[in-house]
């Protein structure tokens, strides 16, 4: 096959995995919302906020992502209101990266197979939807650091710069993770003098900062770039307090069963795999790295002697996989394994070659060929074992995921598109509250959603101050103070005080949601200042528990709102 018939036949293999992405992660929606999660409505509602006037910093707390922000007003604005646009342009941004990430893996390995393979690890993980971030910035960042390994340049600096600066207003960890892999880059490309990588690095520094002038001008002239960094590291710190790193037991359900009886045999040591099979896949994506780390360490050229700047393309991987697992891989497992993705798919595709081709002499370094066997024999065995667990972890459950998206082969063609079908009326359908009212699986805090879309008016703000942000975007009420939800430990300095009381005053404000106990007490302590302003303007109104009372809320109403009408599911007073 000549060149041209394998590009195109590369190519038409991209477009599959696109299409595979797409409908599999677009027929499985994770969300009882509306199709998305409480965590996707995290970011979604302060995109939705844009689209009543405010801006993020000047009118509302920005945790760092303000780009996202922007991008689902757009969205909203672009492909219309509701959840279905949002979902699907999620599902179509998480299946453009998978089709970057089999294209990359393709490059690292030089067969359409093995950069399928890492694709297809990428996609079984089914990552969030809402962390299209996390797998669309490194997507496009790799091919970048590769093509300025290969042509240290001004324009490939350049648009390492850009992407830099976009991933930082993404989220600003996806901005320090590209600068860390450019730092990486310069100081092992042994092409280059240290006069060289001085110079790249300043230039590169200078263009990320020109390219974010703007928004650092802005977050000056409201508030302050000191104050707000000081914020957004607390918030940080304090979030990954609430969700550290969890080390799984290998054999133990969370209950402390073990999975693994005293008579254990080959059979049920497959089956702990797969009862277990978060377990294992977070320790594989640790040790995925660092095993990839000691193959490159013993090849020649990272064995792909005819990929220009292979073992430094090689080596740059590494490090972004490294660092992207102490970054993401935290607490809930299972919604964060997809995160770090990107790399260890494309080591994945790299390893299919690299570790074969060590039977080889000539793919050793000079320096270890004595100890070839050896080595060789304990990297094989190694490699072995990782693919053993990859493969039973990342296919446990498979058949049901396959399944559900209508995509088992007696399926095939008309099923997956029937499902999607279906899929894309449910979101459309689901985002009309009214069509909830008679239904027995209405999700609990629907109800206050309903409550709230009936009882206020729609240029009304809601002070909210549990972590419930899909009640406000399925209600379509903007949040009032700033703040979509007020947890105890966050935004809770004096300064950030004052300013979400100063918000509450300019704002319409009918009614305060808060959470009643212990919840409640904490957060009149974490909160003085913004519990005397409700305290003074807002009274008790109806109490009641949501969600089999994991939610005890209490309605707090303004004390000089009148109302006419009650809300019969809650028998809560309305305010128009």
């Amino acid at each position: 096959m000549n060149a041209a018939r394998r590009t195109r036949a590369a190519a038409l293999v991209g477009g599959l995995v696109f299409c595979v992405s797409w409908i599999f992660r677009f027929n499985t929606p994770e969300g009882s919302f509306a199709g998305l999660t409480d965590d996707h409505f995290f970011y979604l509602i302060r995109g939705w906020q844009i689209l009543l006037g405010d801006l993020p910093v000047r009118d509302f707390a920005d945790q760092g992502a303000p780009a996202y922000y922007y991008v689902a007003a757009a969205v909203q604005t672009v492909f219309g209101r509701g959840t279905l646009s949002e979902f699907t342009y999620s599902v179509t941004v998480l299946s453009a990266a998978a089709t970057l990430t089999y294209w990359l893996g393709l490059r690292a390995s030089g067969s359409v197979l093995y950069g399928l393979l890492g694709a297809a690890f990428q996609i079984v993980l089914e990552p969030r939807a809402y962390n299209y971030p996390k797998l669309a910035v490194y997507a496009v960042a790799v091919p970048l650091l590769w093509r300025f390994i290969d042509r240290p340049t001004a324009w490939p600096r350049f648009w390492l710069a850009v992407i830099t600066a976009a991933a930082f207003l993404l989220r600003h960890d996806h901005g320090a993770f590209v600068a860390l892999a450019f730092a990486a880059l310069l100081l092992i490309h042994r092409e280059l003098s240290l006069f060289d990588r001085c110079r790249h690095a300043i230039v590169y520094a200078a263009l990320v900062t020109a390219l974010l002038g703007p928004y650092l001008l802005f977050i000056q002239m409201n508030g302050g770039v000191g104050e707000y960094f000081e914020e957004a590291s607390a918030w940080a710190a304090r979030d990954r307090e609430r969700a550290p790193v969890v080390w799984p037991g290998l054999f133990e359900y969370p209950d402390g069963r073990s999975t693994v009886p005293d008579n254990a045999t080959p059979a049920r040591a497959v089956a702990a795999i797969q009862d277990n099979a978060v377990a294992f896949l977070y320790y594989v994506e640790i040790a995925l790295p660092l095993f990839a780390a000691v193959v490159l360490a013993f090849a020649r050229d990272a064995c792909r002697r005819s990929w220009p700047h292979a073992s430094i393309k090689m080596a740059v991987v590494i490090v972004l996989g490294v660092a992207l697992d102490a970054g993401f891989l935290r607490s809930p497992l299972k919604a964060r394994l997809a995160d770090p993705s990107v790399p260890l798919s494309i080591l994945i595709a790299w390893l299919c070659v690299a570790v074969p081709a060590l039977r080889r002499e000539e793919s050793w370094r000079p320096a270890w060929l004595r100890w070839r066997r050896p080595i060789g024999g304990v990297v094989s065995v190694a490699a072995l074992g990782l693919a053993f667990v990859l493969t039973l972890a990342t296919t446990a459950g498979l058949p049901d995921h396959l399944d559900s998206a209508g995509m088992t082969l007696a399926d095939l063609p008309r099923r997956p598109f029937e499902t999607a079908g279906r899929m894309a009326t449910r979101l459309r359908t689901e985002w009309d509250l009214s069509t909830w009212k008679d239904r027995t699986d209405r999700p609990d805090l629907m109800t206050l959603s309903m409550y709230l879309d009936a009882c206020t008016s729609p240029e009304a703000r809601v002070f909210v101050q549990p972590y419930i942000p899909q009640v406000l975007g399925l209600a379509r009420r903007g949040f009032a103070g700033g703040h979509p939800d007020m947890r105890p430990g966050f935004f809770n300095s004096p300064t950030a005080q004052l300013r979400t009381v100063a918000r509450l005053w300019r704002q319409h404000v009918p009614v305060a949601i808060m959470e009643s106990g212990l919840e409640y007490q904490h957060f009149r302590q974490s909160f003085p200042i913004v519990t005397a302003y409700l305290d003074e303007q807002y009274q008790l109104v109806g109490t009641h528990g949501f969600d089999g009372n994991r939610f005890a809320i209490q309605l707090f109403a303004r004390k000089d709102a009148f109302s006419t009408t009650r809300f019969a599911l809650l028998d809560w007073p309305c305010y128009g």
